[in-house]
């Protein structure tokens, strides 16, 4: 009688054909080999059906291959046999590929599915609540998970990442707390959940407890220290991010390009130029000095802080392989080094080499453009954004292009360029288009541009409504000034110092004088810039006497005048004839301020001493004058000789395009003259 394998045999032999075919799935998946774990699925599936459609570990397998189609039958087979409820693995694997494709919602609906989810579950769902960006909802998960189960320090990994991303200084405190309450610390803090910790810490600004973790364990390595450096210099402060450098150094923790790139950008920000030059010489001792993040580093200190562009150009060349950001920078360091042609021949180079610019890019070379050339340079960008982009403009490089076509008073095209923009508009867009039209004098189309801000929701700041406030100041009624007054108080940014001397500057010009000193007052700690607009204001309104006992106050409240200050005071002394006091106040000058007397100062010194005749005075200062005379103050200085029908020595004369100094024996001299004056006023 042949034999016969019995019912014991044929289930025993289907569980290890079951094994078998799931452990090949499983090894080819795990080991990236997609197209080979399908294919043994369905051989398997066509041979023995039954077995490829219960097995639930060959599933979870499955769920690896990332294959939409293949996932959705797989769930409706765990749904049509209720693995899910028995099986939280394969539960578990669902959630992790509807994590991977962001299908959040179905990730959600498999999780509420779940009977008695574990720790590692709760933790999958947390990094998808994490991944869709729902931060406060994953923080909210952890307390639903506590009396189910217990969190690994996987779960802590993942809820100290929003913690440090949105600043949450409190919450990632308390799960301190809880990591120290689950008995995660000491010898079982890993390295990972050490690093998220420091992280948290340092990102939140919390620099003592981050090196208190820090120093908690023995165990470092450079991520861990170049987080704590990092963390040191995106505050400001490069003297202990170089100190954790050396301790990272004593630690025998070798930096990588990362924390070099940190500890540059430092420098760069802190305009320490020999610093940086030091870490550009261990970059070479690390053999690291090619690394892109590094050398970009390098590029954006050199720019900033060299005033050789050829330290630029060396650490452009050591970059192997130049991305977008290498490029950008090496053209924003030209553009500050005022090489603009190289800068527009860099972008055609970069462009050459297949590395495709950005947003930033572009408007790094608009921004750039200050030469008579822009409006050439700014068409041929307008023309390849044009070209390469077939969507609105930009922001920033419509706001850039804007900016230099209503700079250049081309103003239909920058009108043209904010009107492609559609739905990118902001503030910055009008407050450009504001500037170019008071330019060019449309100072009631300027303010028109406020009224499309508020019906397109546009936010205005403190310096939109300073740009409108300068319109607003050269009409001859008040009533658009105190609007923007209204508009400045209602958003509360009446507080801010610049918008105030804006207010200043409008009341003054509109005659409003009492309106311009409330104005003032209402400031609490006047910067010189609002010392300078009142004390101008009330000399524009004839208040001269008034206008230089504001200056006193100034000095006596302890401010430091500048240029402006004085070339304010000095031509307040010339229009209201106040001679001796304007003598007194151009020598404190360099004696009491040490303000070096410009061009500007001079010429309202000869001015005051030209109105009141007192010509000797005239012939000293312009022999003293450190700079060179030109023809408008000699044509002044003619003019009031001929005034006050001077008889004196020199006689200055109108010759034609040049002016010409003529003694009294009849001698002519060009503008630079020695002077020998003998007359008296």
């Amino acid at each position: 009688m042949p034999w016969q394998p019995s019912p014991l045999f044929a289930v025993f032999r289907q569980q290890r054909l079951a094994s078998s075919w799931a452990a090949a799935v499983a090894g080819h998946a795990r080991s990236g080999r997609h197209a080979a774990a399908l294919t043994v699925f369905r051989r398997v599936l066509r041979a023995h059906p039954a077995v490829a459609t219960s097995d639930h570990f060959a599933y979870a397998a499955l769920l690896r291959c990332r294959d939409r189609r293949l996932a959705y039958q797989i769930h409706a087979q765990v749904c049509r046999r209720g693995l899910a409820a028995s099986n939280p693995v394969l539960a578990c694997s669902l959630l992790v590929f509807y994590d991977d494709c962001e299908d959040w919602s179905s990730a959600t609906r498999v999780f509420a599915e779940m009977p008695r989810p574990d720790a590692v579950s709760y933790t999958a769902m947390i990094s998808a609540l994490l991944r869709a960006g729902d931060c406060h909802g994953a923080l909210a998960l952890y307390p639903c998970m506590l009396p189910l189960c217990a969190p690994t320090q996987h779960t802590f990994s993942k809820l100290l990442a929003p913690c440090a991303s949105m600043r949450l200084h409190r919450h990632g405190t308390q799960l301190h707390a809880q990591l120290l309450r689950w008995g995660c610390w000491g010898p079982h803090l890993g390295l990972v959940l050490k690093t998220a910790l420091v992280h948290m810490y340092a990102t939140c600004g919390a620099m003592v407890s981050a090196r208190a973790v820090l120093h908690a364990t023995p165990e470092t390595d450079v991520v861990l220290w170049t987080a704590i450096i990092t963390a040191y210099t995106r505050r400001g402060q490069l003297q202990p991010a170089m100190l954790a450098f050396r301790d990272m150094e004593r630690s025998a923790v070798p930096p990588n390009a990362f924390t070099y790139a940190a500890l540059i950008a430092a420098c760069s920000a802190d305009h320490s130029l020999q610093i940086g030059q030091q870490l550009h010489a261990r970059l070479f001792k690390s053999c690291l000095e090619h690394d892109t993040s590094a050398c970009n580093a390098l590029l954006d200190l050199y720019s900033k802080s060299s005033a050789r562009p050829l330290d630029l150009l060396h650490a452009f060349h050591a970059v192997d392989r130049p991305n977008v950001v290498t490029w950008t920078s090496f053209i924003a360091g030209l553009m500050r080094h005022g090489r603009e042609q190289e800068a527009f021949a860099a972008f055609a180079h970069m462009r050459a080499t297949g590395v495709q610019p950005n947003s930033f890019t572009l408007s790094t070379l608009l921004k750039g453009c200050t030469t008579a050339h822009a409006c050439l340079h700014a068409a041929k960008i307008h023309a390849y954004v044009l070209k390469t982009s077939s969507e609105s403009l930009d922001a920033a490089v419509g706001n850039s292009l804007v900016h230099v076509y209503a700079r250049s008073e081309r103003l239909d095209d920058a009108w043209e360029v904010a009107t492609t923009m559609s739905f990118v508009r902001d503030r910055f867009t009008y407050t450009s288009l504001a500037k170019g039209l008071n330019q060019i004098g449309l100072h009631h189309r300027a303010l028109d541009l406020i009224l499309r801000m508020f019906h397109e929701e546009v936010s205005i700041d403190g310096f939109s409504l300073a740009c409108f406030l300068s319109a607003a100041a050269t009409l001859a009624s008040i009533e658009s000034g105190k609007q923007l007054h209204c508009c400045a108080v209602k958003l509360g940014l009446s507080g801010q110092v610049s918008l105030s001397n804006s207010l200043i500057n409008m009341y003054s010009r509109c005659k409003c004088l009492e309106d311009a000193k409330r104005a003032f007052q209402s400031i609490r700690e006047p910067s010189v810039g609002s010392w300078n607009a009142i004390i101008s204001g009330m000399a524009f309104n004839a208040s001269y006497t008034e206008a230089l006992s504001v200056f006193e106050d100034m000095i006596l409240a302890g401010a430091q005048p500048d240029g402006v200050t004085f070339t304010v005071v000095l031509s307040t002394c010339s229009r209201g004839g106040l001679v001796d006091i304007g003598i007194k106040h151009f020598n404190s000058m360099t004696n009491l301020f040490d303000v070096s007397p410009q061009k500007s100062h001079y010429t309202w010194f000869l001015d005051m001493l030209g109105r009141a005749g007192r010509f000797t005075e005239v012939a000293h200062t312009i022999e003293a004058m450190p700079v060179q005379p030109d023809i408008s103050i000699y044509r002044t200085l003619l003019a009031y000789c001929k005034l006050h029908n001077a008889q004196a020595s020199p006689w200055i004369q109108d010759h034609g395009e040049q002016t010409y100094l003529w003694d009294e024996q009849g001698c002519r001299y060009p503008k630079a003259v020695s002077y020998q004056s003998t007359a008296e006023n």
